[in-house]
Formats: structure tokens, C-alpha cells, sequence
């Protein structure tokens, strides 16, 4: 594990996947996600393209987990084996509180975000297949599902961004 083309590997897939994953969520959180509240009804076919044909929510979990495992690989070659000697050190931590960050972010969204984006996919389905508005109670249940989302979209936003800043300082922290 410590040979350079390895750790060239862990970097890459650990930058890269953590920029979609990061990027993803900001533009979600911050763009599309309150347009489609605003626009109500109208954003379905939009967020049905988004959601269940390109599958965004599957790809950022995706992109959030090959970053968690490819920063725990990186964490422990650093830390030869998680020896408390390093994993004490000011980097250590500035990176580990990174980690638990983006643990707690991806976590969230496997249990919050990922069920509500399946269950708003499948309403979309049920009603194209009725060919026309939702129903009362569906309106309802997207409606509820929406506010669920919109309520720990701002903590999973601020989760990695604080992870992804602790990820860019940590080398510096002395």
C-alpha cells in the first residue's frame, strides 16, 4: 500500500470523487432543489429526468462512498496503521474530524436522502403512468417528502464543506 503509483490511485479516486460528490451537492442544495420547490408540479418531469432516468442520487452516494473508503485507505497509510503516535498529531485530527464529517454527511444521505429521492422517483412513475396531475394524497406525500429533504440538505451541504475544508487544511496544521 505505501508504493507511489497506490497512493497516486487513493488521491486521485479520493479528489476526484470527493469534487462530484461535494460539487453535486452544492448545485443541488443551492440551485436545483429550491427551483424545483418553487416551481412546484412543473419541476416533475425535470426531477424525474434528474432523479430517476440520470439517477443523481445513486451517483453521489456512489461518489460519497469511493471518497470515505479511499480517504480511510489514505488515513491509514499515513498513520502506518492507525499508530495513536500520528493519529495524535494536529494533521491526524484536522483530517480524522474531516472523516467524521463526511461519515455523518454520507450516513445521512444513505438513510434520509437516498429513501426520499426512491420514493419521489416512484410517485413521478405513478403519475405519468396515470397521465395527468397527482392526486390529492400524492401531492401530499411529495410534499412531505420534499420538506424531509429540505431539511437535512443544510446540514449535509454544511457536513461536507466543513470536511472538504478540513481535508485542504489538514497538511498545514501544525
Amino acid at each position: 500500500m505505501s508504493s507511489p503509483g497506490v497512493v497516486l490511485v487513493l488521491r486521485l479516486v479520493h479528489i476526484l470523487s470527493g469534487v462530484f460528490w461535494v460539487g453535486g451537492i452544492l448545485i443541488l442544495a443551492r440551485f436545483m432543489f429550491p427551483a424545483a420547490q418553487a416551481l412546484g408540479p412543473a419541476a416533475g418531469p425535470f426531477m424525474d429526468q434528474v432523479v430517476r432516468v440520470r439517477k443523481l442520487p445513486y451517483a453521489l452516494i456512489s461518489a460519497g462512498s469511493l471518497t470515505v473508503l479511499s480517504g480511510f485507505a489514505l488515513y491509514w497509510r499515513d498513520s502506518l496503521g492507525f499508530r495513536s503516535e500520528w493519529m495524535r498529531t494536529p494533521t491526524a485530527m484536522v483530517f480524522g474530524t474531516g472523516a467524521v464529517l463526511a461519515v455523518v454527511a454520507l450516513a445521512i444521505g444513505l438513510i434520509v436522502n437516498a429513501p426520499a429521492a426512491r420514493r419521489l422517483s416512484g410517485l413521478a412513475e405513478e403519475i405519468q403512468g396515470q397521465g395527468g396531475a397527482p392526486k390529492p394524497e400524492q401531492q401530499a406525500e411529495i410534499q412531505r417528502l420534499q420538506k424531509r429533504i429540505g431539511v437535512v440538505m443544510p446540514v449535509v451541504t454544511i457536513l461536507v464543506v466543513l470536511a472538504t475544508a478540513a481535508m485542504a487544511v489538514a497538511r498545514y496544521v501544525t
